[in-house]
């Protein structure tokens, strides 16, 4: 991890300096088009967001007065899961209600099995043909067309790209996002001017990127106006963060004043979640795509019509049950659904709802091939599967099964002791869960090694530095 730490602190020092400046089974196709009258339905997808960053999730900085206001005003769920850490696959499950090794987009960096099955139906498709009028407005290329995760989408707003597609994806898979995304107030203009001229019923979806890195910031005054600082460049970086987060909720704000404004605001089911959070030191790590609760704890908001105003809900959710709770308050009926993993959230919103069976799945199978030289072990360097029943949170690694971990999420909430040699029988039992899923690989999913014009790349991102040699 020693070269780990380098590469991140030759980013935390650049930030320092911006600061003082898929076919599966089930997987069925709905034809017939509803007829009657439907609530709006916005989607609202936080990318990199930690849910202990928000106020509503009891952050004492003021970083999301507009989420805040609207977990006040709709129930939110207190322990949600989202499937994955990595941005593209974590989205498909949240838009198809399927775990990652059900809908195929299993990986972000790779030449296979990073696209999201044709044959799989989205939310859009569902409302698209239950006669909702479908729109989004993303904001970064990890979830463009090129996952597939425009399906179903009549209106798919990507016009941020900058460079051609053999600059962002190298023939060996390797993705370099770096400045093909746009800020949140880009975003925000632009489905404020199509909610200008939608009909109804509409579904929209938008997906915001700012606090994934510092590639695009918040205007300059508005960084010097909410800026602390800090003493290290690690509290520098938390600190714009946290900046970046609260530039993102205002511009929220704005859309949902757009709606207030023009008589929809309590017409329309609001759904509020992220894709994964982020590492920031903690666990030794910066970024995401490994599976502890900085990165798996999601956000998870609801707020509209048949949504419980002021309710707080402590049941394990997961974000492949958006999609059902969804239909059921849109009024899709349920014979008309395609498999899902997911399960309606609307009965455990009633006061004393209990469900001690539910459990929770996360991977990540990208391989860590640009930050440690070749043979040095690291916690991304593996394939990792999580299975979560009840208090216990057990994660496997596939390639190295001896760090494999278990722990106990009640006694010990930050994952500080791992349990697995003294709670084997119970680590055994998961592990048998996890095999009887058939999400384990045949084969690597990731690439195998980097070509100097990868290395360049990553390099001008801040994951290498002149201190680290390349594998």
């Amino acid at each position: 991890m020693a070269q780990f730490a380098n590469t991140w602190r030759g980013l935390l020092l650049l930030t320092a300096g911006v600061l003082g400046a898929v076919v599966l089974a089930g997987c069925e196709r709905s034809d017939s088009p509803r007829r009657r009258p439907h609530p709006n339905v916005l989607l609202i997808t936080l990318d990199t967001t930690r849910a202990d960053h928000l106020g509503c999730y009891g952050y004492a900085r003021a970083t999301s007065p507009n989420l805040d206001r609207l977990a006040a005003e709709g129930t939110r769920f207190t322990d949600a899961m989202t499937q994955a850490a990595v941005t593209p696959v974590s989205h498909a499950s949240i838009l198809t209600g399927q775990n990652p090794y059900r809908h195929g987009l299993r990986v972000m960096h790779g030449r296979r099995q990073n696209r999201l099955r044709k044959s799989c139906v989205t939310l859009a498709e569902m409302l698209r043909d239950a006669g909702y009028q479908t729109a989004a407005f993303v904001s970064a290329f990890p979830v463009t067309r090129r996952f597939g995760l425009d399906q179903g989408f009549a209106t798919f707003d990507q016009e941020f790209i900058i460079d051609a597609p053999e600059a962002i994806v190298s023939g060996t898979g390797v993705v370099n996002t770096n400045k093909n995304q746009r800020r949140a107030d880009g975003t925000s203009d632009r489905a404020i001017r199509w909610l200008g001229g939608a009909r109804e019923p509409f579904f929209l979806w938008l997906h915001y990127f700012d606090p994934h890195d510092i590639k695009l910031l918040p205007p300059r005054a508005f960084v010097r106006e909410h800026a602390r600082g800090g003493d290290t460049p690690e509290a520098q970086l938390r600190d714009l963060y946290d900046v970046e987060i609260l530039y993102m909720d205002l511009q929220i704000g704005r859309v949902l004043d757009a709606l207030r404004g023009a008589g929809r605001f309590d017409d329309t089911i609001i759904v509020v979640t992220s894709d994964h959070g982020e590492g920031l030191g903690d666990h030794d790590w910066w970024t995401h795509g490994i599976l502890y609760q900085e990165q798996v704890h999601a956000p998870l908001i609801f707020r509209g019509p048949g949504v419980p105003a002021g309710r707080e809900v402590d049941v394990l959710a997961r974000t492949t049950d958006i999609m059902p709770t969804v239909l059921d308050l849109a009024g899709v009926a349920p014979g008309r659904r395609p498999r899902m993993d997911g399960r309606s959230l609307v009965d455990l919103w009633q006061p004393q709802a209990v469900d001690p069976h539910r459990a929770a799945y996360a991977d990540s199978l990208n391989m860590l091939t640009y930050q440690t030289p070749a043979g040095t072990a690291d916690r991304k360097n593996d394939m990792l599967f999580v299975l979560r029943e009840g208090r216990w949170k057990y994660i496997h690694h596939l390639l190295r099964p001896a760090a494999s971990e278990l722990y106990d999420l009640l006694a010990d909430p930050h994952e500080a002791v791992n349990l697995i040699d003294s709670h084997g029988e119970i680590a055994a039992k998961m592990r048998a869960a996890l095999r009887a899923r058939g999400c384990f690989p045949r084969g690597r999913s990731g690439t195998e090694a980097m070509s100097a014009e990868d290395e360049a790349r990553l390099r001008s991102l801040g994951y290498l530095t002149d201190t680290q040699p390349a594998p």
